[in-house]
């Protein structure tokens, strides 16, 4: 099906593609239907565009690429309306805001976006039982990251 967008002009999507979500994402309830595109040369970013309105796309992210570690921990009935058994079944991403400032890129780490692939559903949810934060700044990550690299660097150099 042909798809109208006002990022990416008109794109060709395949109807099976298109993921639904079971409660829409915060702040926009009209919109349930949307498609994963793939991001600017990076596997970690892709757009998630709206079906229903040509305006609505938002920047996701895998956060595991700035934090290793991080996990969801869902709940049984969470697993059950995506139709999954586990969180290992889900492609996890987070929201993020660009910014005028491009310091101040930033991603809601509290607040992921969960997709089942195999069932192309889709929704948010809000991990209430984490120290996760709602802004984490890209910026800085990614510095503290680098300082870390630097300084393992120095390390196994000596």
């Amino acid at each position: 099906m042909q798809l109208e967008t006002t990022r990416f002009g008109t794109i060709e999507v395949d109807s099976d593609a298109i993921i639904t979500f079971t409660q829409p994402i915060l702040g926009f309830q009209e919109f349930r239907r949307f498609v994963l595109l793939p991001g600017p040369a990076d596997d970690n970013i892709c757009w998630l565009q709206s079906v229903e309105s040509k305006e609505l796309a938002f920047i996701l992210m895998d956060p595991k690429a700035m934090i290793p570690d991080y996990k969801v921990e869902l709940r049984p009935h969470e697993l059950s309306e995506l139709a999954v058994n586990s969180p290992d079944e889900l492609q996890i991403y987070t929201m993020v805001v660009v910014p005028q400032d491009r310091s101040k890129v930033r991603t809601n780490l509290k607040a992921p976006i969960l997709i089942s692939p195999k069932h192309r559903l889709g929704k948010q949810t809000i991990l209430d039982r984490s120290d996760y934060p709602v802004q984490f700044f890209l910026a800085r990550a990614q510095s503290a990251q680098d300082q870390s690299q630097e300084v393992s660097h120095a390390r196994s150099d000596a």
